[in-house]
């Protein structure tokens, strides 16, 4: 299938899946209640033919009226359940679609800050609760709409108008009552069972730090509270969901109590017909409390989903930069320092030669990390993308590691790397002198790693892209000075990769290459060339 239509034909066919499902599902609860009412009139009829000595009446064809009914009945809940379910998939597919292409779309350098995984779960849920709408919400609103339609005329043709406007009344009612009444508490238990599941997450994996701090007992009363508060919520919400569904229970009796009363039924047969019809219809229509209290977290994913992605307060905005890659190498300029840094509004420019280093220098909020960020943004949007090597590789200072083996991370970088080769590259890191192999598990986010071993173990990975421009934040962070040395001489020769690093002093080990470039941050550096 073509690029080009795949969007369009995604929706259309969701939009033809999404119509065929609802006709089936009316199908399939217009036969339920033609099956009630029909079933229990043809009781009816005949207990009453039975009691007559003398009778003409013919069970021949409310019988197969009965069987019909049945057969429709059970076809169309099958068909619907399988229809519904793949448009709900669909729809589910495309919001996803949407959500990362809207992303891929937005601006880079808010994009690279914007995807933790808490971020990525909720969007991923509330795609799913998007998709899920078209089941929870649209179907009973649908079918209990065109089941009282029906109803209401059986009923009218039936008997008379009165006792069809009483139960068209009383199912409008019970309507407003479950639209009149949205979905807070149980969105409020859902945030609250949320936060509770990411707090226990994060206390299993940090538990021996916070056994030394001597804070598990605190953190035990954090947590029995938030439980106490899972359980308020839990209560608030059954409470509220009782209540609605009280009062959709008496609204509904009292329906069918004057529907049944109004009614001016010629014989009993159809005295039966229409209570029981009245009954299939409220007992639908009390479906529309749960709809409504789905609707109102359906409508909150959806905003959310559709809103302007935010940029986390952790991460402020980079500043514009201007910057090329050639073959020659790379540069940037025009780069204002923003107000965090230690010399704000001092603008930057530099050129680095293919193969070369550059250095940037600086204290601790001097600006190091924003200038990379930016940079790294800004390198990705001046390429088009479409050359296997990737243009830029960027090591943050808070890389990740997925839980599983060093081989299984690295072969996010490159897929055909075998182990032997992982061990190699792991040696020449000299990783392998603390026993590490490609088999080696890194536990939860590398919790089994050193500072040191997950930093070589971030490089590596990086390295295994063979990019045109590596750039890297704080490389030896956590390295004693002989193993920092050997680092830096890696990343100092790499002939076809322009190196950008961040690091508060330049080490003699890089001062005596040639093709080293400095960048000082701060006051007491010098100025660059």
């Amino acid at each position: 299938m073509s690029s080009s239509r795949s969007p369009n034909a995604r929706g259309r066919r969701a939009s033809s899946l999404a119509a065929g499902g609802l006709a089936l599902a009316v199908v399939a609860e217009l036969s339920s209640a033609g099956l009630l009412g029909l079933s229990g009139w043809f009781i009816s009829a005949c207990a009453v033919a039975g009691a007559a000595t003398f009778s003409s009446f013919s069970y021949i064809a409310p019988s197969g009226g009965v069987r019909a009914f049945a057969m429709a009945r059970v076809a169309g809940n099958y068909s619907k359940r399988l229809v519904l379910h793949a448009a709900a998939l669909r729809r589910i597919a495309t919001a996803r679609a949407g959500l990362f292409d809207r992303a891929a779309a937005g601006d880079r350098a808010q994009v690279d800050g914007l995807w933790s995984g808490e971020l990525l779960d909720r969007s991923m849920a509330d795609a799913d609760s998007d998709g899920m709408a078209l089941i929870e919400c649209t179907t009973p609103v649908a079918v209990t709409a065109a089941l009282t339609v029906g109803a209401v005329l059986a009923v009218a043709v039936s008997t008379s108008v009165v006792p069809a406007a009483v139960l068209l009344a009383g199912v409008v009612v019970m309507a407003v009552i479950a639209h009149r009444t949205p979905g807070t508490a149980r969105e409020a238990e859902q945030h609250t069972r949320k936060a509770l599941r990411a707090e226990l997450v994060t206390a299993v994996d940090a538990w021996t730090e916070l056994a030394s701090l001597g804070a598990a007992e605190r953190l035990a009363a954090r947590t029995t509270t938030r439980f106490t508060r899972l359980d308020t919520a839990r209560e608030a919400a059954g409470r509220h969901r009782h209540r609605t569904t009280l009062a959709i229970g008496l609204i509904g009796t009292a329906t069918l109590t004057a529907t049944v009363a109004v009614g001016s039924a010629p014989d009993a047969p159809t005295f039966v017909f229409v209570a029981l019809l009245a009954l299939g219809v409220l007992s639908q229509a009390e479906q529309l409390a749960t709809a409504a209290e789905a609707r109102a977290i359906v409508k909150a994913a959806h905003r959310r989903l559709t809103a302007n992605l935010p940029r986390p307060a952790s991460d402020p905005a980079s500043p514009a930069m201007r910057s090329w890659s050639t073959e020659q190498g790379i540069g940037f300029a025009d780069f204002p320092l923003p107000p965090m840094a230690l010399r704000p509004g001092r603008v930057l420019g530099v050129t680095v030669a293919r193969g070369a280093v550059l250095v940037v220098t600086g204290r601790s909020g001097s600006g190091k990390s924003t200038l990379l960020r930016a940079l790294a943004s800004s390198l990705r949007q001046a390429t088009d993308g479409r050359e296997s090597r990737p243009a830029v590789v960027a090591v943050a200072a808070d890389d990740h590691l997925f839980t599983g083996t060093l081989g299984s991370n690295w072969r996010l970088a490159d897929a055909a790397l075998t182990d032997d080769e992982i061990d190699e590259r792991l040696a020449e890191l000299r990783l392998s002198d603390s026993g590490l192999t490609a088999r080696t598990p890194v536990g939860p986010g590398g919790r089994q790693l050193s500072g040191g071993e997950l930093r070589r173990v971030y490089l590596g990975r990086a390295l295994a892209r063979h990019p045109h421009v590596l750039i890297v934040d704080e490389p030896t962070t956590g390295l004693d000075d002989r193993t920092a040395r050997h680092v830096l001489g890696i990343l100092a020769n790499l002939p076809d990769t322009t190196v950008v690093l961040a690091l508060h002093d330049v080490p003699a080990c890089l001062e005596s290459a040639g093709h080293m470039t400095r960048l000082p941050l701060d006051h007491t550096s010098q100025e660059a060339p």
